[in-house]
């Protein structure tokens, strides 16, 4: 309702714009006549005060035909930049001329001081809302600032892709929206927050579910991870705490090997496999192994590892520690959560990757050893990556 009063206040405005231009015009146009045939009289007999009264006059009217004309025009014209339409950013801060100036730079507008004069003498500089916008092809002036000032901002489709943690999607978040990274990272990590949720850890991690979002540019912080945490528990699979408990794993234990498993697979049907080996492992009191794990007791490498750094103390290195990590190392997808709580009916207690997204695994260590071997041979003369 607010907005379609909006909209016809808008409209009422535009239309008595147009109306006062055409009638400056008219008035203009009469006047002109009037006084040319009032002084006919005296062309032949007036003095030379008279010519240059008449001539003031007709070059006043003149320049009131223009303005009147320039008036209506101008925000009424619609460039043509092309057939796509093209998306603009209005920052929290920007004056009218940053404004203008990014509309003009693509070609919406026809001048950024005309985008200024008449922001300011239809009363719409300081209503100017910051936002993303959509401006369409041959999208007038007038209608620009109807966009601007009713905050008609459009959202940004981002994907959270599976496998981040908390940090790298605040920091790919901070790269696309208005965003407070700060303050985003604050709330992944607020104890009111997480006891309600039944999060003994210190953050969201593993509960930022990955999915494509629509955010508006200036999103807040706190919306943005009650979408995500909303959407983790919507996509939860059927009878998951079920599940995890016939597991001998509580929900938060299950959210940890889905994170494991979301680290490990590439390959949607090596999960269960995965899932199978993990699981086999801890009933058999075998540390697990992960890569993944020490990696992110790393805090994230952008190289190899090292055989020397599966010696890091820490509880999430499970070369070292028994057992699962103390939480998750990222935020799994809906598939990596289904093969936490549905392991494979197999006997794998090993696996190894080829190089190319897959592994190769083994129910004996004899067998992964030998696996391993394969493999090497197989990099040294170029048929894996």
């Amino acid at each position: 309702m607010v907005k379609k009063t909006n909209d016809i206040r808008f409209e009422l405005k535009d239309k008595l714009w147009w109306w006062g231009s055409n009638i400056l015009g008219f008035i203009a146009s009469v006047v002109l006549i009037v006084s040319f045939v009032l002084t006919l009289p005296f062309r032949n007999y007036g003095s030379a005060g008279m010519r240059f009264a008449v001539r003031l006059i007709f070059v006043c009217l003149l320049i009131g035909v223009f303005v009147g004309s320039y008036l209506y025009y101008i925000p009424h014209q619609s460039p043509d930049f092309g057939n796509k339409t093209k998306y603009f950013i209005v920052n929290r801060g920007d004056t009218v001329y940053d404004i203008g100036h990014k509309l003009y730079k693509m070609g919406a507008i026809s001048g950024e001081f005309s985008f200024v004069v008449f922001s300011r003498l239809l009363g719409h500089s300081r209503k100017l809302k910051s936002g993303r916008y959509a401006i369409k092809p041959k999208t007038s002036m007038s209608e620009i600032f109807r966009i601007l000032t009713e905050g008609a901002a459009v959202p940004f489709n981002i994907t959270i892709p599976e496998g981040l943690t908390v940090a790298q999607t605040a920091d790919l978040l901070d790269r696309q929206l208005n965003f407070n990274k700060d303050e985003f990272l604050r709330i992944c990590s607020d104890r009111v927050l997480l006891d309600s949720l039944g999060i003994t850890a210190d953050d969201l991690e593993g509960y930022l579910f990955p999915n494509t979002y629509n955010f508006f540019y200036d999103e807040s912080p706190q919306r943005v991870v009650n979408k995500m945490i909303s959407y983790f528990f919507a996509n939860l699979p059927d009878s998951f705490e079920q599940k995890a408990k016939k597991l001998d794993l509580s929900f938060y234990e299950a959210v940890i090997m889905a994170s494991l498993i979301e680290k490990e697979a590439m390959i949607d049907d090596e999960r269960p496999l995965i899932s199978a080996v993990y699981h086999s492992r801890l009933k058999k009191r075998m540390r697990l192994q992960c890569d993944p794990s020490v990696i992110y007791a790393l805090g994230g490498l952008n190289r190899p590892l090292y055989y020397k750094d599966l010696e890091i103390n820490s509880p999430y290195n499970t070369y070292r520690y028994y057992g699962l990590p103390p939480g998750p190392i990222c935020s799994p997808g809906k598939a990596s959560l289904e093969a936490a709580v549905n392991p494979a009916d197999v006997d794998y207690l090993y696996f190894v990757a080829r190089g190319d997204g897959s592994h190769i695994f083994s129910v004996t260590n004899r067998e992964h050893i030998n696996a391993k071997n394969r493999i090497k041979r197989a990099k040294r003369l170029g048929l894996l990556p």
